[in-house]
């Protein structure tokens, strides 16, 4: 499971951590974060320690649902296929 903390605003009390588990990123993006989804696919990327496209791909390919991860609770408002003003 990967923890959705970096992606997620604080309000909780830290619940699930509390209890062992990732955070799931229930209460939503920060309020400077506009795309969720993008800003945990970004801090995932920020910690990869390779170059090499194939264990790139091989990462990536080992998060078994990454839209439905990400964008568990804010797909509807995502960026995702959306015209950008």
């Amino acid at each position: 499971m990967i923890c959705m903390g970096p992606a997620t605003r604080a309000g909780c009390g830290a619940k699930c951590v509390q209890a062992g588990v990732p955070c799931r990123g229930c209460y939503g993006p920060p309020a400077n974060v506009r795309d969720q989804g993008a800003k945990m696919a970004s801090a995932i990327a920020g910690v990869l320690d390779t170059d090499d496209p194939a264990e790139i791909a091989a990462l990536i390919d080992s998060i078994p649902d990454p839209i439905g991860t990400f964008y568990r609770f804010t797909l509807p408002s995502s960026t995702l296929r959306r015209r950008q003003p």
